[in-house]
């Protein structure tokens, strides 16, 4: 096909436009590429220095920590680390956020039949309800259990009265709820009911103790 002299300019101009447009967009990305390593570096900085200035809150706060400062939701990994090993430290659950509160999750976690577990957990609840944001004038932990695909369940605590609800929710809404006279109640309630796991099941090999003797004779196996 053969083109004009006219048609053949135009062709030349548009390319020489194309062109200049590439390097343009080019030279526009390199900048964008230029920043956004700039940015990279900026927060990476600022998270390490997030991270020191969190470590040295921790160290000066020594026993006595800052939990609502823990709790908050967006803290630093020092942060997240040392509210775990707080919940932990009295058998409760942590992570994920309350969708309403936007503060993190507590979860009691209970199994039935091990001793301690209730007073342990019951200690756990006491020590961080002050911190934890109320709804409706009750302070909420979540409520780790074998049927966690089914249905949640929270557990419902007043500090003022002293009682506490079991609810047990559905797609986020309530499905029933029980009422108590006291947290204990509550958490014995979930021990029997909501549990983890169920130690008066294990099989055999599984046992919780073993006798010196059971020890010895798998050593010499």
């Amino acid at each position: 096909m053969q083109i004009d002299a006219e048609g053949a300019g135009r062709l030349a101009k548009l390319a020489a436009e194309v062109a200049l447009a590439s390097a343009k967009a080019a030279e526009a990305q390199a900048a964008v590429d230029k920043a956004e390593r700039g940015r990279d570096r900026a927060d990476d900085h600022l998270a390490t220095l997030r991270e020191e200035y969190d470590r040295e809150r921790l160290r000066l706060w020594g026993s006595t920590p800052d939990v609502t400062a823990l709790l908050a939701p967006g803290g630093s990994t020092t942060f997240y680390e040392a509210a775990q090993a707080l919940a932990e430290a009295y058998g409760l659950g942590f992570g994920m956020l309350w969708a309403d509160t936007k503060q993190l999750v507590l979860h009691v976690r209970l199994n039935r039949g091990e001793a301690g577990a209730v007073e342990r957990a019951e200690a756990g609840v006491r020590f961080f309800a002050p911190h934890v944001k109320p709804k409706g004038g009750w302070k909420r932990f979540g409520v780790q259990h074998r049927e966690a695909g089914e249905f949640a369940v929270e557990l419902r605590y007043s500090q003022a009265r002293g009682t506490a609800r079991v609810v047990r929710m559905h797609f986020g809404q309530e499905d029933s709820q029980l009422g108590f006279k006291s947290l204990a109640e509550a958490l014995r309630h979930i021990q029997a009911t909501h549990w983890v796991d169920d130690i008066y099941e294990l099989g055999p090999g599984m046992a919780l103790l073993e006798s010196s003797e059971e020890r010895d004779s798998a050593v010499e196996r």
